[in-house]
Order: structure tokens, then C-alpha cells, then sequence
């Protein structure tokens, strides 16, 4: 998280619907096809700067695919559009609204949808859960909450609260903020991630708590912490790698003296024991040996369904390009690809089936700070890079 995250939140009356304000691309892809840049949502004018922001994108059985993102709305309490798109994301509706139901706040940052790969908790394998940081538009505290979904994300139920930060919400280090879910499941639990500004010892600390039932939790594990108080590494996302049975996280780190908050990873065979491991920039073997900065992401490809076989892919919010690796993570092997996808803030990534069954991957963007005039919710849809 940087300093723009103290850009607040306008409050108003009421708002009209995201369908309505929405703004479609008039040259929508063809069905099921290869596609850049994408309008899923274009935001009124008259949103407050950034305007939108953080895509995160989920597909389900059927092979239809869900995105929400946060909305920076005149709308108080503040609640997440998710839109549907049933046709491998070249036309895109309203689908739902992810709520805050508990709290009385809103529902405000750093939006994450997963399906739950296996019987869990109480619910089917294929429950949508939904986790999002609620907080007041005072961002005076705020709770990391927990809602489930068995319809397809079109309602959601409460189910817990994950963390709680007494606050100030903002980046500011002694500000006792929590951010960023990521979410997991590992050996019976689901394990999500977050950064986390409570510990007085450290600017902000990355950290995971478990579950074995969707409303208990674990204390908390540290994930990362730098030897100095201004470190501020931040924005867990974690990968498995199945040929090897490894796991990547990668992570922004932010905070003097770093600059430019450069994209650090660690891999373990324990996804609750990456601290302590080694730390790694990402930066590409070409000689521009080029590094992504600020908010990553990181996935696994397969090359093909049900193979193991696979790359791993990444980028960061400075450029357009991922950056593609094998399965051994080794820092000299990554590869930077261009993949002709504008950038974004934590820009999501998603390997998805289309409707022949063959593998794509799926890119998502709300935006950048400091591009509210430019900025909207966009997708595009390309081969995986090899």
C-alpha cells in the first residue's frame, strides 16, 4: 500500500446503478476469442480520483467468469459491483453487489473472489467465497470479513470476521491498518494472507491466519518482516507449483531505503512457512534486465488441462509485460513477455478454459492511482506465453 490510499471516499445520498453508468466497449471481441484491453466498466466523471481500481476475477464450473474491483462512488456505505460475463469475457453484466451485512460500514478495499476447490466448513466444493477489507468512510478502524456464496455470487451470507484493525485505515506507519486478503487452501485449511500495520515493531508486516471452518481463526504467523521499522513489504499473492509441490509468494517491498517498492518472491514447500526463506527480486534475463515494481501478482500456468507441466507467471504494476519463469523459480530464468495488456494496480492474472476447453489466460485491470481520467475496469483475454 503507498501513500494514495489516503485518498478518501465521497459520501452522497445515493448512487445509480453501475449498470446504467457503465459504458461498454462498442467494438465488444468475439465470443470466446483473443481480445486486449477490453471495457468491462468505464466510472462517472464524478467519481473521486482513482475511480476504480484492484480487479480480481473468478471462473466457475459453467465457464462463465465473475469481476469486481473497488469503486471509488459517491455511494455510503459503499458496496463492490461484481459483473458476469458468459461468453469467455467480451460482453460483461451487473451481476450482484458484494455487501457489507455486519458491520454498518461499507464494503471498501481489496475485494477477492475463490471457489472452494474441495467440501469445506459446512459447504460444497464450488462455494463462492467473497473476503473484502469493511471499514467506516471515516476509516477510523476496519475488519478483513468473510462471506460465502452457493448460488454463483449472486447473494452472499456472512460468515466471519478475519482480522480486525483498530486503526487508522491508512498507510501511515503506526497506523494500526490491515490490507490485501489472499486466499489459499492448504492440507484441510484455508489460509489467507494479508499485510498487516498493527505490530509496533515493524512500518507493516506481512502475515496468515487458518481456518478449519470458515469462522474460527488462527493466531497470526508472520509471513515477511524486514530488519527495520520503515520496511513495508506488501501484497502476498501465492502460487503452487505442482511439478515440484513448491509454493511462491511474491510481494512488493516498499519503505525506505528500498525504492520504487520492487517485486520480491520466496519459494517454500510450506505455504505457512515462508519466513525466514530466502528473498529474491524478480528481474529478466534479457539485457534490459528489467524488474517489476509495486503490487504483483503471481500465478501458475498449465500448458495444457490436467497437465502438470506449467510456467509461472507475473507482473507488477510499473509495466505491461509478465514475467514468465519455469517451474523451479531459479532468478536467472525469468523472461520478460509482452502481452500487449495496458497496467494496472495488482493487475490480476487467471488461467481460464474457454468454451473448447482449451487454456487462456485471463489479465484484469482497475486502473492506476494518479489515472482517474483513464482509468476503468478492463480485461483481455491471450495465449499463454511460453
Amino acid at each position: 500500500m503507498f501513500n494514495f490510499m489516503l485518498a478518501s471516499l465521497a459520501v452522497a445520498s445515493s448512487l445509480q446503478s453501475l449498470a446504467s453508468a457503465s459504458v461498454i466497449s462498442p467494438r465488444a471481441p468475439r465470443p470466446w476469442s483473443n481480445f486486449n484491453n477490453n471495457v468491462v466498466f468505464t466510472p462517472p466523471t464524478s467519481w473521486v480520483d482513482p475511480r476504480t481500481l484492484y480487479a480480481r476475477t473468478l471462473q466457475l464450473s459453467d465457464k462463465s467468469l465473475l469481476i469486481t474491483c473497488e469503486i471509488y462512488s459517491p455511494e455510503d456505505p459503499l458496496s463492490l459491483p461484481i459483473f458476469r460475463s458468459t461468453d469467455g469475457g467480451a460482453t460483461w453484466k451487473e451481476h450482484s453487489r458484494f455487501r457489507d451485512q455486519v458491520n454498518g460500514w461499507g464494503m471498501a478495499y481489496q475485494p477477492i473472489l475463490y471457489s472452494l476447490p474441495e467440501r469445506f466448513g459446512g459447504y460444497p466444493a464450488g462455494t463462492i467465497l467473497a473476503v473484502g477489507t469493511s471499514l467506516p468512510s471515516n476509516k477510523s478502524h476496519a475488519y478483513i470479513d468473510m462471506y460465502a456464496s452457493t448460488d454463483g455470487a449472486k447473494t452472499f451470507t456472512f460468515l466471519s470476521h478475519v482480522a480486525y484493525g483498530p486503526g487508522p485505515e491508512t498507510v501511515l506507519n503506526g497506523d494500526k491498518a490491515i490490507w490485501e486478503a489472499f486466499l489459499l487452501m492448504y492440507k484441510g485449511k484455508l489460509i489467507v494472507y494479508y499485510s498487516d500495520q498493527r505490530d509496533p515493531r515493524y512500518g507493516q508486516k506481512l502475515v496468515h491466519t487458518t481456518t478449519t471452518d470458515l469462522r474460527s481463526w488462527s493466531p497470526i504467523v508472520n509471513d515477511v518482516a524486514m530488519d527495520y521499522y520503515d520496511g513495508r513489504p506488501g501484497m502476498t499473492t501465492v502460487a503452487h507449483i505442482p511439478i515440484n509441490n513448491n509454493y511462491i509468494m511474491t510481494f512488493e517491498n516498499c519503505g525506505a531505503p528500498v525504492e520504487n517498492c520492487q517485486v520480491n518472491y520466496i519459494v517454500s514447500n510450506d505455504p505457512t512457512k515462508f519466513f525466514g526463506k530466502p528473498i529474491q527480486p524478480i528481474v529478466s534475463n534479457d539485457t534490459a534486465a528489467m524488474s517489476p515494481y509495486g503490487s504483483p501478482f503471481i500465478i501458475w500456468a498449465p500448458l495444457k488441462a490436467g497437465s502438470k507441466d506449467g510456467i509461472l507467471i507475473a507482473n507488477g504494476n510499473s509495466d505491461s509485460d509478465v514475467y514468465i519463469n519455469d517451474y523451479r523459480a531459479l532468478p536467472e530464468n525469468w523472461m520478460r513477455v509482452n502481452i500487449n495488456q495496458k497496467n494496472g494496480y495488482s493487475r490480476d492474472l487467471r488461467v481460464i478454459k474457454d468454451n473448447r476447453g482449451n487454456l487462456k489466460l485471463l489479465v484484469a485491470s482497475g486502473g492506476n492511482f494518479g489515472e482517474a481520467d483513464t482509468n476503468a475496469l478492463i480485461v483481455g483475454v491471450v495465449d499463454i506465453p511460453q
